[in-house]
């Protein structure tokens, strides 16, 4: 991993904990961020293996990737917490 490795996963911590606190609660935060950040290794990946490392398109997949994967992750969040009955 080279130096672009932790400033690319920022905004993809950023987006997911927005979606966490649009969808509310503590577990929704947590979840959200794990999936964005999980989104976000994952479209740095991605970037990395296809070699578009600087350009604005790897910028719109991280932020893809981001969302995706904060909105799973707070969809997740949000039905660990629902009671079962």
């Amino acid at each position: 991993m080279n130096d672009h490795f932790w400033p690319s996963i920022y905004p993809g911590l950023i987006v997911a904990l927005l979606i966490g606190v649009a969808t509310g609660g503590i577990v929704a935060i947590a979840t959200g961020l794990v999936g964005g950040l999980a989104g976000s290794v994952g479209a740095y990946l991605l970037t990395t293996y296809l070699g578009l490392d600087e350009s604005a398109l790897s910028l719109a997949i991280l932020l893809a990737g981001a969302t995706g994967g904060g909105y799973l992750g707070t969809q997740a969040g949000s039905r660990l917490r629902k009671p079962r009955g």
